[in-house]
């Protein structure tokens, strides 16, 4: 069964929680995980698969979700994770998404490495086109 949740990949290893989209309770159309990513990446601290200097938001990161008008999903996540292909499978895999799901980048979703990279204006369209 697919699940909405969360991810992150530290030196390439894909780390993600969540649960089956059916017991995510629906708000305003959506389900969406209710844990944020700054909680998760504590637990991946407190666990020593996150580097403990490192602030959540310099990692790679994303989110899966679902829209309860379609039953569509969607993941939302970092460029580098997108680019990579073996590490995006990973995850899909893990959440379980079906084949049609919606792969995008999410704009407040950017580590370290992509902020160091100058998008081109038509990848900052992309990133904005919903």
């Amino acid at each position: 069964m697919p699940k909405v949740g969360l991810f992150f990949a530290v030196n390439g290893k894909p780390y993600f929680d969540g649960i089956p989209w059916t017991e995510n309770p629906s708000v305003s159309g959506f389900r969406i995980y209710a844990v944020e990513h700054p909680d998760y990446w504590k637990r991946l601290q407190e666990h020593r698969a996150a580097p403990i200097d490192m602030h959540h938001e310099d990692a790679a990161r994303g989110r899966a979700n679902c829209m309860d008008a379609t039953g569509g999903f969607t993941l939302l996540a970092d460029r580098c994770i997108i680019e990579s292909k073996p590490l995006l499978g990973r995850i899909m895999a893990a959440l379980g998404l079906p084949k049609g799901t919606a792969v995008m980048r999410g704009p407040h979703y950017r580590c370290e490495v992509c902020m160091g990279k100058v998008p081109t204006k038509r990848q900052e369209r992309e990133d904005w086109d919903f």
